[in-house]
């Protein structure tokens, strides 16, 4: 979720991470409005003080209060208006694997053909603790990755414990479909995939019909998709110094440390130990060059 010192926003802006897991905690004033689509990650929005008004695509004008929660999915065109002044926690998130683990979405199923709603929650206990834990790392400015992926699966796991299946599948139902399955199984067997042709099989799935599909729920080509996802691993065990050069050839299937090399020239515009070297703060950010679509996977 984005604000700003605009009475309006936008967000959705391209180059979020695929594992995207972030939380924030906002204010508005009274009459304040904000406005955003984002066409990438899904959102939680835990209201902690004040009163809002909020649409979302054909849903208009739904009051929601102090002590409850709204789910808000990726691309939907969202208005807030703040009655009073308002604070919230908004979760903005498109890893499916965690809620596919923790909620099981597919034993939600049965409830898919129920016609969909604006649908609101109240925050329970434990959630509450949940979401005042949060709050409290949010306000002394304590957040990374790992913190944010166990508060992520703590919150969705509270839901699945803790509330009725019934309640869940109206709650999350733009999510109780074949696309979001898809995505998790792309998420789930990418990995250990070289090629489309080897992530279409793991699917189980031509390439012709997997190309198809892939490119309506990712806006991308799978080939563009996998070379990303494996510049960004390769990125972050370049990252941690502990990894020796040489487990990373291994695992990547690199030929040599020489065709390692010519990798991160031309994907990282520098070597791999200078980009390390770039990466822990010992001399200057390396200029990336832009990816090269014909490099060898």
């Amino acid at each position: 979720m984005r604000t700003a010192n605009l009475k309006t926003t936008e967000a959705g802006k391209p180059g979020y991470s695929d594992y995207d897991i972030d939380f924030q905690l906002r204010q508005e004033v009274q009459g304040r409005i904000v406005q955003i689509r984002d066409k990438l990650l899904n959102h939680l929005l835990f209201i902690i003080d004040g009163e809002m008004n909020i649409s979302y695509n054909e849903f208009k004008n739904h009051l929601c209060r102090a002590g409850e929660m709204v789910f808000i999915p990726q691309d939907a065109l969202t208005r807030i208006e703040a009655f009073t002044d308002i604070k919230y926690l908004s979760m903005s998130f498109n890893n499916h694997i965690a809620i596919y683990d923790e909620v099981e979405l597919h034993e939600l199923r049965e409830f898919e053909q129920e016609r969909a709603i604006f649908h609101k929650l109240d925050i329970r206990t434990p959630l509450t603790e949940v979401i005042e834990s949060i709050v409290f790392y949010q306000e002394h400015k304590i957040s990374n990755t790992p913190l944010n992926e166990v508060k992520e699966k703590e919150i969705f796991l509270v839901l699945k414990v803790f509330y009725a299946k019934q309640e869940l599948a109206r709650f999350l139902k733009p999510l109780i479909n074949p696309d979001a399955d898809f995505k998790t199984l792309v998420i789930n067997s990418y990995q250990g995939s070289r090629n489309v042709e080897e992530l279409a099989k793991r699917c189980n799935l031509s390439v012709r019909v997997f190309t198809r599909k892939f490119k309506s729920q990712f806006n991308d080509s799978p080939y563009r998709w996998i070379l990303r996802q494996r510049g960004k691993q390769i990125k972050a065990l370049l990252a941690d110094k502990r990894i020796p050069m040489q487990t990373i050839v291994n695992d990547f299937g690199f030929s040599s440390p020489a065709h390692f090399t010519t990798y991160c020239k031309k994907q990282f515009g520098a070597t791999p130990s200078a980009f390390r070297n770039a990466l822990n703060g010992r001399i200057e950010p390396i200029k990336k060059e832009a990816p090269r679509l014909n490099d060898e996977l």
